[in-house]
């Protein structure tokens, strides 16, 4: 939510059209401009008294929007919220600023106040009215501006992400493992190494095949990436143990190849030996969160790494949900937790 700020030139202008409205607005009514200098010097009191907190409205406003107001996802609501708020307010200054200047300073009784005034306060509230027409115009089209902007920097990080994942799937270093673990099983075990051939086919056809969706099921992911996981303990033998709790029948969606890069983060941070074996755990919360664990043996010569992986993966999830991805390293794990993506019904 952008802030409101006003300085105070800003603030003289507002007093001074506060003024303005108000003689306009006596003169209107009496008919004339012959009055005393007293009563100008009691309608600028007057004004004053309506116009600077009608001006003050905006910084209400802006606290009320940022934390009650959504005119991009819940434009009824947040109109419904903004008129209540807006004559709630409004009726506060205007009752509040009449009783005061008309039955306390003018010493009248109700009934002459009531009588001659019924005018002015409805002119008053025709006048908050528009202003505040004028403030959730502004508000609107602010809101309406920043979510054109988030979207189309969304789909450039999509076309970003989308690159990059690809290009990790496909970068040298996972291809010349594959091929070299290839090339160990045909030498001790072409029956294996037939099936890890069939078993990294499908895994790049997969890659292919998610690369250009959205969002795809948990189930979908888990099949995938139990196909990567496959391929990495053919190389890493019981020294890589991976345990899926998972509930693949969620209705959480989640954006695909997100399970694979944080198992891949995983194995390219941290020692693996039968010594010192890595334990990754993927489970499903009941509050709809997807967690990967593992235990933390940071390697001592790290692989080359741009760093934007993750990042872009929890900006994605952020945007889709509304809910930051959980990072937590400790001195013994890592973990990540990501929001399922929750389609409305």
């Amino acid at each position: 939510m952008i802030k409101v700020k006003r300085t105070p030139i800003q603030w003289l202008i507002a007093a001074i059209l506060s003024i303005l409205i108000g003689i306009t607005m006596m003169v209107m009514f009496s008919g004339t401009l012959k009055r005393p200098l007293s009563t100008y010097l009691w309608n600028m009191g007057y004004s004053l008294c309506l116009g600077i907190p009608l001006f003050a409205n905006s910084y209400l406003f802006g606290w009320f929007a940022e934390r009650y107001i959504d005119w991009v996802k819940k434009p009824a609501r947040s109109v419904f919220r903004a008129i209540t708020m807006h004559l709630i307010y409004s009726s506060i200054v205007i009752w509040v600023v009449n009783w005061v200047w008309f039955i306390v300073v003018l010493d009248l009784e109700w009934e002459s106040f009531w009588k001659y005034n019924k005018g002015i306060i409805l002119s008053e509230y025709i006048i908050f009215i528009v202003v505040a027409s004028i403030i959730y115009a502004i508000s609107f089209f602010k809101a309406w501006r920043i979510e054109v902007r988030e979207t189309e920097k969304l789909k450039s990080q999509a076309l970003s992400l989308r690159y990059q994942v690809l290009q990790n799937q496909v970068n040298p270093h996972f291809l010349f493992n594959s091929l070299n673990t290839l090339g160990s099983l045909i030498d001790v075990d072409v029956p294996q190494a037939k099936e890890y051939t069939r078993e990294l086919s499908l895994f790049y056809r997969d890659v292919l095949h998610f690369k250009d969706q959205d969002i795809i099921s948990l189930k979908e992911e888990v099949e995938f990436v139990k196909k990567y996981i496959y391929l990495q303990q053919i190389r890493f033998g019981e020294a890589l143990q991976v345990e899926i709790i998972a509930n693949k029948e969620t209705d959480g969606k989640v954006i695909p190849l997100s399970l694979q890069v944080l198992v891949e983060n995983a194995i390219k941070h941290n020692e693996i030996s039968v010594a010192n074996p890595l334990k990754i755990v993927i489970g499903v919360t009941e509050n709809q969160e997807l967690i990967v664990e593992n235990n933390l043996q940071p390697k001592q010569v790290l692989e080359p790494s741009s760093k934007t992986g993750l990042k872009n993966l929890a900006g994605r999830y952020e945007f889709l949900t509304g809910r930051k991805v959980d990072i937590a390293k400790h001195a013994n794990y890592f973990r990540v937790i990501l929001p399922l993506i929750m389609l409305e019904k």
